[in-house]
């Protein structure tokens, strides 16, 4: 699993748009691939899966699963991933958890892979598993097998694919309710659901449902769609399972008042990249919000979030120095946002200075570009100083005095709702209670 202090080197390594390949040999389940990233570099990997000209892969030292058609890799060794136990499932019981919640029991009838094709005990069904979606019947075996009933109807939840579809739908429509997706994510879902077999399909479901929550099933589909692997997800929901759902909430969301906090003095810029990545992705949300004190500045600069911040900062070129050294060096924003963030919503950012433009017309490009989904960083000055300081948009609200938008400041490491009235005058309170300060840079999409 990901960890918080990797992620960002995951990101970066993971996002790849990979160039064409000529086949030599034939692709089969277990053989070695590898591809060429936009970074130059060379990326391996495994066959696990092989699905309608649909290959997926595991990233060799990477936490990910992908899919590829044949001509974004190339074969490098042919290998063989069917291990002694694969072989000897074949005609085993097996114990297994339907998306209805029940306990279903069957056979194996075939492997393929980490796929293995169960036949239903007492229905005339059969459905292909991950090794991880069920368990070995000890008590019983082949021989004691009772006879399949035709008459009888297949359990409901797998009567067809629709009936997985319609769960699966359930969980994202419950997730849209509570305002944590976006016409982004929903482009994300459909195009993601309108690629999988009726078997992924399924499975898809069969894990999210291990979830004990909606909320925390939602979590789980968002951050899949933000590309964590199944394995990635997996491990999510057995971290989830072990709380409430309103800590699950708490931890899975950066929109509320304890938010990601500042470390240095001119890390405002990566410290919204971390908060904008953690809003796209509730994994990395939960994992930033389980260290302790991520809200609070470090007294131990080996902290995690500041040693995160740190690495992003010289990453771009900035110089870190403890808050209130201003001898270190502050950077922009846009390399890191589309190095980072555009490359995961498809877009790209660019900086656009307020000077002469009314800032009525720059709140409606804001809101046009928050109803998409897409946050918008907001680059501030100070009245009397030089200095500048960037903020996120991360949504807004329409009340009956106008316009609010719910701002993060990395310095205080605090969201709350502003109003367009207010910054117009110069405030961002209730942030930054009593500073004076202008609208300097905004940063919408192409």
């Amino acid at each position: 699993m990901c960890t918080v202090q990797t992620i960002f080197k995951k990101v970066l390594g993971l996002i790849i748009l990979l160039t064409s390949h000529t086949f030599i040999f034939s692709q089969s389940i277990g053989n070695s691939v590898s591809m060429v990233g936009v970074d130059g570099k060379k990326y391996t990997g495994v066959i696990k899966n092989i699905t309608n000209g649909w290959y997926q892969i595991k990233y060799d030292d990477y936490d990910a699963l992908r899919w590829f058609k044949a001509n974004q890799f190339e074969l490098t060794i042919a290998g063989n991933s069917t291990g002694t136990e694969q072989n000897n499932l074949t005609g085993k019981g097996v114990n297994f958890i339907g998306t209805d919640g029940k306990t279903y029991t069957g056979i194996v009838q075939e492997v393929q892979g980490n796929k293995y094709r169960i036949k239903y005990d007492g229905y005339d069904f059969e459905s292909w598993l991950d090794r991880d979606q069920f368990s070995i019947n000890t008590v019983r075996n082949i021989a004691t097998n009772t006879n399949v009933n035709t008459n009888v109807k297949q359990p409901e939840t797998f009567n067809t694919n629709i009936n997985a579809a319609a769960a699966l739908k359930n969980i994202y429509n419950f997730g849209n309710s509570k305002g944590w997706s976006s016409p982004l994510y929903e482009s994300k879902y459909n195009s993601f659901t309108q690629n999988l077999s009726a078997d992924q399909l399924q499975s898809l479901v069969a894990v999210l449902q291990k979830a004990n929550t909606l909320s925390a099933q939602f979590f789980a589909l968002k951050s899949l769609l933000t590309g964590d692997s199944y394995e990635t997800v997996t491990n999510f929901i057995t971290q989830l399972n072990d709380h409430d759902e309103t800590y699950q909430q708490e931890n899975c969301l950066v929109t509320n008042m304890r938010s990601i906090i500042q470390q240095w003095q001119f890390s405002c810029s990566v410290t919204v990249l971390q908060t904008y990545l953690a809003d796209l992705c509730p994994r990395y949300a939960w994992e930033v919000k389980q260290i302790a004190n991520y809200d609070k500045v470090a007294t131990d600069l080996t902290y995690p979030m500041a040693v995160q911040q740190k690495e992003l900062l010289e990453k771009y070129g900035g110089v870190a120095t403890i808050r209130g050294d201003v001898s270190g060096k502050p950077i922009g924003i846009i390399g890191g946002l589309n190095e980072l963030v555009g490359a995961i919503v498809g877009v790209n950012f660019y900086a656009q200075e307020t000077t002469g433009e009314p800032l009525s017309d720059v709140f409606s490009k804001m809101r046009n570009q928050l109803d998409r989904g897409i946050n918008m960083p907001l680059l501030i000055g100070f009245t009397g100083s030089t200095d500048r300081h960037f903020i996120l948009a991360l949504r807004y609200r329409k009340t009956n005095s106008g316009h609010q938008y719910l701002i993060y400041d990395p310095w205080e490491g605090k969201c709350d709702y502003v109003s367009e009235t207010a910054i117009m005058q110069g405030s961002i309170e209730p942030l930054m209670s009593g500073t004076k300060i202008t609208l300097d840079y905004y940063y919408p999409v192409n």
